[in-house]
């Protein structure tokens, strides 16, 4: 039975099954856990069985409870803010949490305040857990939805193997410019930096691989709000590189709305970029459950939408 208690990432307790074997052979064969965890947890004396710090060696004894705890020296230092967040799950080990655009996902050059990550450690340490939580998937300042976070360091490492052989799913829903000819396909197109100084992304033969599953959920037809028309497409990505749905979306011909890099600024539609991380699917890190989390468009791309399929067909400006 895997629980957790006294402030542990991991309990459990031996069974008849379990007994003599070593307990690093345990956590490696049963949790898939890291040689580097294991070897932080030796060094930090962070194991107790039935509440008195054991060596890696132990050998496990039917009945006694086997506690790991968070090493000191893997506690975050992103500094607890009380900032409002919007929680569409968590457990023991995962939280997911939506970012709203604007907001960056974690402290970066010199905004060290007011990022998801420094609201996540004040809602950690108000529950008594340990501030330890860092994110798995990022999403850029403006675009919105949700952000995986793993609450300790052994289900980060979980998940990142899961992201690797392809066991996590990202899909965001975006509202593009224009008519993609196609209903459904892949973008297998590589990215590579515009340039040394800039945050901009092209597709370039000597980038890295990356590929964008995208379907046409609804199309729009051309007015006064753009004159080509416009779609709502859902991408799903396979590989995550910076800006991967926004280059994509633009190297098919149809870029994001609003977006001021890789199409054009839309103040009049939208303030950001028409990109929202609506779903995650994934196997979780710890039970091997099958977890699923949706949160819904927000408030700006619902209105866009609604904009988008009560105007009149005309000959308007393109987006």
């Amino acid at each position: 039975m895997i629980d957790t208690n006294d402030g542990a990432f991991l309990s459990f307790e031996v069974t008849e099954e379990q007994e003599g074997m070593p307990l690093v052979s345990y956590l490696r064969s049963a949790f898939g856990m890291s040689r580097a965890m294991i070897r932080r947890l030796r060094k930090d004396a962070s194991v107790k069985a039935d509440g008195i710090p054991v060596p890696m060696r132990h050998r496990l004894r039917r009945g006694e409870r086997i506690t790991l705890h968070v090493p000191p020296g893997l506690m975050s230092n992103v500094e607890p803010e009380p900032l409002p967040l919007a929680i569409y799950y968590e457990d023991p080990h995962l939280l997911v949490v939506e970012k709203p655009a604007g907001q960056l996902v974690h402290p970066a050059h010199s905004e060290f305040r007011g990022t998801l990550a420094n609201g996540v450690a004040y809602h950690l340490l108000a529950q008594g857990e340990p501030s330890t939580a860092g994110p798995v998937t990022r999403l850029d300042r403006n675009t919105s939805g949700l952000v995986l976070f793993a609450k300790h360091p052994h289900a980060h490492h979980r998940l990142n193997q899961a992201i690797a052989r392809g066991g996590l799913d990202r899909h965001y829903l975006g509202i593009v410019e224009g008519q993609p000819e196609r209903d459904e396909g892949t973008i297998d197109a590589p990215i590579v930096k515009a340039g040394e100084t800039s945050s901009e992304r092209r597709v370039a033969p000597e980038g890295q691989r990356a590929i964008t599953h995208y379907r046409v959920v609804r199309r729009f037809a051309p007015s006064d709000a753009c004159q080509d028309g416009a779609a709502l497409v859902e991408f799903s990505l396979v590989t995550g590189r910076t800006h991967q749905i926004r280059v994509h979306a633009a190297h098919l011909g149809h870029p994001l709305i609003g977006d001021p890099l890789y199409g054009n600024p839309r103040e009049d539609l939208i303030g950001r970029q028409a990109l929202h991380a609506h779903r995650l699917d994934l196997t979780h890190p710890i039970d091997g459950t099958p977890l699923t989390v949706e949160s819904p468009l927000p408030d700006d791309l619902s209105r866009l939408v609604e904009r988008l399929a009560g105007e009149q067909p005309r000959h308007g400006r393109r987006c």
